[in-house]
């Protein structure tokens, strides 16, 4: 059961549902005292799960414990439902009229009379001795009395308990109501027990979940209960009565994003049955709204009279679409088959498409649970797998994985006070609102205060760093994919921060900040020279409009659903990708900015138009996949000390220049390590621009060269040049002593609208030595 957030002020809560229960069992026949003995430790297992995680049921009756069709070996199947109401309500605080009172109310929740009751462990088990007391009796307490009659029962019978319970007392006045209740006696000795602990009057008197398992549990089944043979396993998917065991083994979250995408909506349903009724907003609107979304006036319009009841949403589409493919394509797809064998659709297809695609997303849930699960020994096999898209229900593990999040860090979220002062408080007020509106979820107090939670543990856990305007930002997508995993949200939003901004939140950060833009302006000369050339005689540079894309990864400049799937992309690639990204919208935008203003381009960047990411994510790789690694480094991506490989596993040894001096070229620098392995391979165009003397007692295999730098002309290198822009192949300027003359013979080539520009780091003086590069022309 998960909360599922529609309509303003409302909450319409999505669970499993079966049509027959404990009530409709009973009536049906008398439950054997080894029958009510399994069932009951399956409710009791389940009410320790739900206690593990701080949830009170507060609803527990007959009629919330159901009973999926079939069951497993010849014993019965129970589920638990309306688990959640109590929880999310805060103990009915926040529904009209409060949670209604039901048989299973204990004897202290009727202290405060009609005023709302507060559930605690305690009382779940004393409406499990109400349910087991029914399962034993065979007769249903509402079926006996009335709920007013029962309280004053309950209410008499606190006087006359016997050995501190009300078994006693309530099962004699039972047997004098109806002469269908079974004797006790016949249930055996070891129920009755359970049920008179179970309903003792004090609540420290009760027993515990884990003392009622004791006594309940079933002997080890054998190994061969638990497994079933592959070919009962073949023939139990390939039959048609279980068509629909996609549906049956998946979490409810899952099968209901699969029901959503068959066009069914929760929402439509319940307001054509009339069980809500949606007024126009107009008319809802407060008369005051202050601090925190503080509603004043005009309540009654607002508020959203719905009787308790279960509304039984339709599965007649999903179940038709899954009937239309044969399961066991789908099991194949989804466990045996290779990732490069698993889709059958077309590779040219959107990502959107795909995210819409219910039978695809099925296969691909199922398939990346697995990996997920064996991810510490088929992490290629992930790697590979999420490669062209991650399905939005495993986004979140999948990024944990790709972060290489493990259970540990979480508990670092622990250590912190995030409720205590911090200096940070007064813009954290001012952001945390603002971010993202348009995202439903976002706008939510609960989004506001595990946002500022979050926000604050990140701050407190890094001292080093201080709050920059966009970190609120950066935090959301984390914040949505773990909305009640806050441990986790702060892991994977410290490992990202660590990987992709380095050092990006200091207090004084213009060296980090300075050096991306340089190295961003650069690459940008290397893949558009003439876009570069336009920008740069208009000095549009990037200090006015890319600082905040870098500074929160496009975060705090694209839709959070287009975020995604950037991300997607981005985590899959180290520290550079980021950098290849802003040339991709900067591509995009190529045809507006080249013949756009200074002023026109500032308008342009202040509102970007609607982008395809798509677009963005395609060319964001292609540039990544076409670019030497090297011409992508920056000093200070990787943290101090850090024993990380390499980008691509190339080593680089590029010398460490402040960001000033990067600012004094116009394109990026090659190492001399790619450049050797480059020039091996004849992926290179080495352009020698020292004096013939010099080169003639030395140079680099298959260079050329040009001494007369001033000569604009290039007639002796223009058939290489355009060659080499035709293969996509880098232009390496190999220089001397005389850096000036490389950076102005670099620059001139830019200038000239000649794409794939760079210059040797260190010039020839840096590989002089390299036998296996250089040899002496005849």
């Amino acid at each position: 059961m998960f909360p599922f957030f529609l309509v303003p002020n409302a909450v319409i809560l999505i669970s499993e549902h079966h049509k027959s229960s404990i009530t409709t069992l009973l009536s049906a026949r008398s439950l054997v005292t080894e029958e009510i003995l399994h069932i009951t430790r399956q409710i009791v297992e389940g009410l320790a799960a739900l206690h593990k995680e701080g949830i009170c049921v507060g609803i527990l009756t007959s009629d919330s414990i159901l009973l999926p069709d079939g069951e497993s070996n010849g014993s019965l199947i129970v589920r638990i439902t309306q688990y959640a109401v109590s929880h999310v309500s805060k103990d009915g605080l926040d529904i009209h009229g409060g949670l209604p009172h039901s048989f299973s109310i204990a004897p202290e929740q009727l202290v405060n009379g009609s005023a709302p009751v507060e559930t605690t462990f305690k009382t779940d088990v004393w409406a499990l001795g109400i349910v087991l007391l029914e399962m034993a009796t065979g007769v249903l307490l509402r079926d006996v009395w009335s709920l007013k009659q029962y309280m004053t029962i309950l209410k008499c019978s606190m006087s006359r308990a016997e050995k501190g319970s009300l078994l006693a007392p309530v099962y004699k006045a039972l047997r004098s109501a109806s002469s269908n209740a079974r004797d006790l006696l016949k249930v055996g000795e070891k129920l009755t027990e359970i049920i008179e602990k179970c309903l003792s009057l004090l609540p420290s008197h009760r027993p515990t979940l884990g003392e009622v398992l004791s006594c309940v549990r079933e002997k080890r089944a054998t190994e061969s209960t638990y497994y079933e043979s592959v070919e009962c396993l073949s023939g139990r998917i390939a039959s048609s009565a279980c068509k629909d065991w996609v549906l049956r083994e998946m979490a409810v979250e899952d099968a209901f994003f699969l029901w959503r995408l068959c066009g069914s909506s929760a929402e439509a349903i319940l307001v054509k049955n009339n069980v809500i009724t949606l007024r126009h907003p107009v008319l809802t609107n407060p008369s005051i709204v202050v601090e925190d979304l503080r509603m004043f006036g005009n309540d009654e319009s607002r508020k959203f009279c719905v009787k308790s009841g279960v509304v039984t949403l339709p599965d007649k589409n999903v179940r038709e679409k899954l009937m239309s493919v044969p399961s066991m394509d789908i099991f194949l797809q989804s466990f045996l088959a290779t990732p490069e064998s698993i889709n059958n659709y077309d590779e040219d297809l959107s990502v959107i498409v795909k995210e819409k695609d219910m039978i695809y997303q099925a296969s691909r849930m199922r398939l990346i649970s697995h990996l997920l699960n064996s991810r510490f020994y088929k992490l290629p096999e992930l790697m590979s797998s999420v490669a062209p898209d991650i399905p939005p229900m495993r986004r979140a593990d999948v990024w944990c994985a790709l972060l290489d999040v493990r259970s540990s860090d979480e508990w670092n979220f622990f250590l912190y006070n995030t409720l205590a002062v911090h200096v940070s408080d007064r813009q954290l007020d001012v952001d945390i609102p603002r971010c993202h509106q348009y995202e439903e979820l976002m706008t939510s107090p609960a989004a506001h205060y595990g946002l500022r939670r979050l926000l604050k543990a990140w701050l407190v856990s890094h001292p080093q760093y201080v709050y920059w305007q966009g970190c609120d930002s950066l935090a959301a997508p984390f914040l949505l994919l773990n909305f009640n995993r806050l441990p986790t949200a702060l892991a994977c939003l410290t490992a990202f921060i660590k990987k992709y901004l380095n050092n990006f939140f200091l207090k004084d950060n213009s060296a980090i900040i300075q050096e991306q833009l340089a190295v961003f302006n650069h690459l940008l000369a290397f893949v558009d020279a003439k876009l570069y050339t336009r920008l740069a005689s208009l000095d549009f540079y990037p200090e006015l409009f890319a600082i905040p894309w870098f500074l929160t990864c496009f975060a705090h400049v694209l839709p959070i659903h287009k975020l995604f799937h950037v991300w997607d992309q981005l985590l899959q690639r180290d520290s550079s990708f980021p950098l290849f990204i802003g040339l991709a919208i900067l591509h995009q935008l190529r045809h507006t900015l080249i013949e756009a203003s200074f002023n026109d381009a500032i308008l342009l960047f202040s509102d970007l138009p609607d982008l395809s990411m798509e677009v963005v994510v395609a060319d964001s790789v292609a540039y990544y996949d076409r670019v030497p690694p090297s011409c992508a480094f920056r000093s200070h991506a990787v943290p101090n000390g850090s024993n990380e490989p390499p980008p691509r596993g190339l080593p680089c040894s590029l010398q460490h220049v402040s960001y000033q001096e990067l600012k004094k070229w116009h394109c990026p620098r090659i190492s001399t390590e790619e450049f050797a392995w480059r020039v091996s391979d004849q992926l290179i165009v080495a352009i020698d621009i020292r004096p013939q003397i010099e080169f003639g007692r030395g140079c680099v295999l298959r260079s050329i060269n040009y001494p007369n730098i001033n000569d604009a002309s290039l007639l002796n290198i223009a058939e290489p040049l355009r060659v080499a822009q035709r293969n996509q192949h880098p232009i390496c300027i190999v220089g001397g002593k005389d850096v000036e003359m490389t950076r102005k013979f670099s620059a001139d080539l830019v200038n000239m609208g000649i794409d794939g520009v760079c210059v040797l780091d260190g010039g020839f003086e840096a590989i002089r030595h390299d036998t296996s590069l250089i040899h002496v022309p005849h």
